[in-house]
């Protein structure tokens, strides 16, 4: 220990006497391994770390698959809740959820909450206590028995004031009486932090068939029940539903998928990228030390040949530089881990929420301690190297007025060469994958949507289905509020559907083309938008054959249809379909089709368009939700205050909200991509500055 401290003071002397070497070796190591311990930061948060919730390795969503439809996953339907429940024994508990939004009222001015709505197993599924009250039981599922409500302890403490009396207590959602029985604890916010309620829906079975579907479903399984178990069972009860309902379930399946790899599995690889990106650059700057270090050695080749001309041995001079390398690399990985916090905020911002659970990003234990294994296995990379490429020499000619000699010469330019090689081949490969992952990107942005994103306000209202139950009456109030938001200035047109591009919305039905049998086995499916006369005018949606909707396309004309092209391809076999006459699932009426619509893309820019079907909101009736797209010939962002103050007349407290510019979702699409395209160039263009500043330092 003694010695070793001895080391340290003249390794301390020894880097004192040349500042300039030390701080481009410091700077070199904390550019290095501070991306390094972000980049492990973001794996540890993202993929490592288990999900907060008791034996989260147990937990698994499920979705139905269809082969007739290529759907390898989808939503369920209660019934496939209900039939799961009594027919499989791989499961402790099984729960459906969907995603909902309601209008607060009585609690001062009106704001929408956002929750879930579930079936009353859902907290024993995660197996989470509440702080406050209780949680939801099998009893409580009654229709009109149903309007329970657990708060999230988020949504507790910022509109209700953290009151240790809300339990018990009632309040108004979308117009209707919700009775609190609970608050669950900080730590549970399942799906994510903006959660604010979980509320109670009983199902009535006699108005839902098995066609509807629309609900996550989410399971835990039983402890000895692996994954596999549990898929080779589900399995079989999807053939044994398939042949008791067929019309319904024919070609249906199940698919499970760990909670875990479906919330983070997609964003893996582009995640291990950057890692294997970062790890590169600390290769390239532990490279760009080694070279410095070489250099500083030959230029003491006199002192080390006198050191052991006094008696010191070749050991004992490996020790000294490599307490020079561990020095460098605790000062280099301290202004790291200061990078790293800098580093990981701004990281958090550049995401956008695009990468989920990155909000947990923090130096814990787990990533100092990696960290500092890294720190020392840096040091020998780089330290190890050039004290054996010093004390291995001919000591004697060292002494000698200008002692290098031919081999010393080639010696030193072989490891140089090799250094400086391998420094330029990480770098130029760096450089080459961020270029191709830039153009990938650039050529996705410039993907055409098939519709306008410029001077397009959209936003989503809803209305509270106990006040207008009635489908007229629903009819009435979107078609008045979207006339006075056209009558607005500046205003071009204003459309609605039921599901906007972007938005995350999204809905489907089946159908039937009259005149035509399919395939047995097979499904006619397709994405189902309801919308207004001005809707496709108002996105720039381009009509290819026929007309679009207006306000003649009531309840008192014949029922019409839109398709467009992805559909007409797919299932009329290179017929004209216009005039034809398609049945909806669920409904009597017949629609005859009166245009197709060229194709757009909906969720994602390099997706392939699916088959959709237009309605007429004035005919269909439109949903108690609706997305509203506002076209404008100034810019949106000076429409949002008359916007809002028109909403706000015409449908009294029931508050808009997730008002974006369509170009804002179109580009928020693509922001994982752009995240990881934009750390890899920043990695590659570090690397190819510290390769620079290697080849110039040596």
């Amino acid at each position: 220990m003694h010695s070793f401290l001895q080391d340290v003071r003249y390794g301390v002397r020894t880097l004192r006497r040349s500042p300039g070497f030390c701080l481009a070796a410091i700077l070199t190591l904390a550019l290095g391994m501070g991306a390094n311990t972000v980049m492990f930061s973001v794996l540890d948060s993202v993929l490592l770390q288990p999900l907060p919730y008791k034996h989260p390795d147990r937990l698994v969503q499920l979705y139905d698959t269809n082969a007739s439809r290529q759907a390898m996953q989808g939503p369920v339907s209660v019934y496939d809740l209900l039939d799961w429940q009594a027919q499989s024994r791989s499961f402790d508990h099984l729960a459906t959820f969907e995603y909902e939004s309601m209008a607060l009222t009585g609690e001062g001015d009106p704001q929408r909450v956002f929750g879930l709505f579930v079936t009353p197993d859902f907290f024993n599924v995660f197996e989470a206590a509440p702080l406050l009250g209780r949680t939801f039981l099998a009893a409580d599922s009654v229709p009109g028995r149903d309007h329970l409500a657990v708060l999230s302890n988020r949504a507790w403490r910022r509109l209700f004031n953290q009151d240790a009396n809300i339990v018990g207590r009632a309040i108004t959602l979308d117009d209707e009486p919700y009775t609190v029985i609970g608050v669950m604890p900080a730590e549970f916010a399942f799906p994510g932090a903006g959660t604010q309620f979980w509320c109670l829906r009983a199902y009535d079975l006699q108005k839902l068939g098995r066609r509807s579907h629309g609900l996550q479903a989410v399971g835990r399984l039983k402890p000895a029940v692996t994954l596999r178990e549990a898929q080779t069972e589900m399995n079989t009860v999807a053939e044994r539903i398939a042949l008791e309902y067929p019309e319904t379930n024919r070609g249906m399946g199940v698919r499970l998928v760990g909670l875990q790899e479906n919330i983070v599995g997609r964003f893996r690889v582009r995640l291990l990228v950057l890692w294997g990106a970062v790890v590169a650059l600390l290769v390239i700057a532990s490279a760009n030390v080694a070279g410095l270090l070489l250099a500083r050695a030959l230029s003491r080749q006199k002192e080390i040949a006198v050191r052991i001309a006094l008696g010191g041995s070749r050991g004992r001079l490996i020790r000294q530089f490599l307490t020079e390398s561990l020095l460098l690399s605790v000062a280099g990985t301290g202004m790291g881990l200061l990078l790293a916090v800098l580093a990981g905020r701004a990281l958090i911002v550049a995401s956008d929420g695009a990468v989920p659970r990155l909000t947990g990003f923090h130096l814990s234990v787990k990533v100092l301690a990696f960290t500092a294994v890294c720190g020392l296995l840096t040091a020998l990379l780089f330290g190890l190297a050039p004290a054996f490429h010093a004390v291995r020499r001919n000591m004697s000619l060292s002494l000698k007025e200008g002692g290098t000699t031919s081999s010393n010469v080639s010696d030193r330019l072989q490891l140089r060469s090799f250094l400086v090689s391998s420094e330029l081949a990480l770098s130029l490969v760096l450089l080459v994958s961020a270029g191709l992952l830039l153009r990938t990107l650039w050529r996705l942005e410039h993907v055409d949507p098939g519709f306008r994103t410029e001077n397009i306000l959209s936003f989503r209202i809803s209305v509270p289905p106990s006040k207008y139950e009635d489908q007229s009456r629903r009819t009435e109030l979107y078609r008045d509020m979207l006339e006075k938001l056209a009558a607005i200035p500046g205003v071009e047109s204003v459309g609605a559907t039921n599901d906007l591009p972007f938005a995350g919305s999204r809905s489907g039905t089946s159908f039937e083309i009259d005149g035509q049998t399919p395939p047995p086995g097979q499904t006619l499916h397709t994405d189902y938008r309801i919308v207004s006369p001005d809707y496709m005018r108002t996105m720039g949606m381009k009509m290819l054959n026929g007309r679009e909707f207006n306000e003649h396309d009531n309840r008192e004309s014949q029922a019409v249809a839109v398709l467009n092209d992805a559909l007409v391809l797919r299932y009329f076999g290179g017929q004209d379909p216009l005039g034809k006459y398609i049945h909806i699932s669920g409904s009597d009426v017949k629609y005859q089709v009166i245009g197709i619509v060229g194709n757009i893309k909906f969720q994602e820019l390099a997706s392939v368009t699916n088959p959709e079907l237009y309605v007429c909101y004035l005919q269909a009736g439109p949903r108690f939700y609706t997305y509203v797209a506002v076209h404008s010939r100034v810019e949106w962002s000076s429409l949002t205050k008359a916007v809002r103050h028109t909403v706000a007349e015409a449908v009294p407290g029931q508050p808009l909200y997730d008002m974006q510019a369509m170009a804002d979702r179109v580009g928020y699409s693509v922001s994982g991509q752009r995240f990881t395209s934009l750390l890899l160039a920043i990695f590659a263009g570090l690397a190819l500055v510290l390769s620079s500043i290697g080849i110039y330092g040596v």
